[in-house]
């Protein structure tokens, strides 16, 4: 019996001492900043910008879509798509963003899209990102061929044409 008294205490004891020695250790980089992220995707920001990268490139190629070329930078993805359907197919530019400033995308980003996909000849530009948009953002965005996909709306298609990755959470 005193041994499994000692035991338990000595787990006890212990487990507080990672709490407290844990309290103040910096967050790893590839952790959720505040504010971006629906919550429902942020497993996706553990891959890093390459598992991002490759998200939209297997979610796009399950939708039908033959990947021309695909980039990447620090914090961003831009995949050329073709939608070879007859009659509506056309060529798709998909600008992702992975870590939007305080996961707001901004107006701005939206005019670049509408500038990239005029000079790629493009018949549709898609914005993609992990966080959300702002209203200037999403009212720039009405009337032209951009459409805009936040990180609710992201999850829920992932959700719906890739339920295995969204359950299994692995890219």
């Amino acid at each position: 019996m005193g041994v499994l008294v000692v035991a338990f205490f000595a787990t006890l004891i212990g487990f507080v001492l990672i709490l407290w020695m844990g309290k103040n250790t910096p967050v790893h980089p590839a952790a959720m900043v505040s504010g971006a992220g629906t919550g429902e995707l942020d497993w996706v920001r553990g891959f890093g910008i390459e598992g991002f990268q490759r998200l939209v490139i297997l979610l796009f190629a399950e939708m039908g879509f033959a990947v021309e070329k695909s980039d990447r930078s620090s914090e961003t993805v831009d995949v050329l798509a073709v939608d070879s359907t007859p009659i509506r197919g056309a060529r798709v530019s998909i600008h992702g963003l992975w870590s939007p400033p305080l996961g707001i995308v901004g107006a701005d980003e939206v005019r670049s899209m509408l500038d990239a996909s005029r000079a790629e000849f493009v018949g549709k530009g898609i914005l993609l990102t992990l966080g959300g948009f702002s209203e200037d953002a999403r009212a720039e965005a009405r009337g032209t061929p951009v459409d805009l996909i936040d990180g609710e709306a992201l999850a829920k298609l992932v959700k719906k044409v890739l339920p295995q990755v969204y359950a299994q959470k692995k890219i």
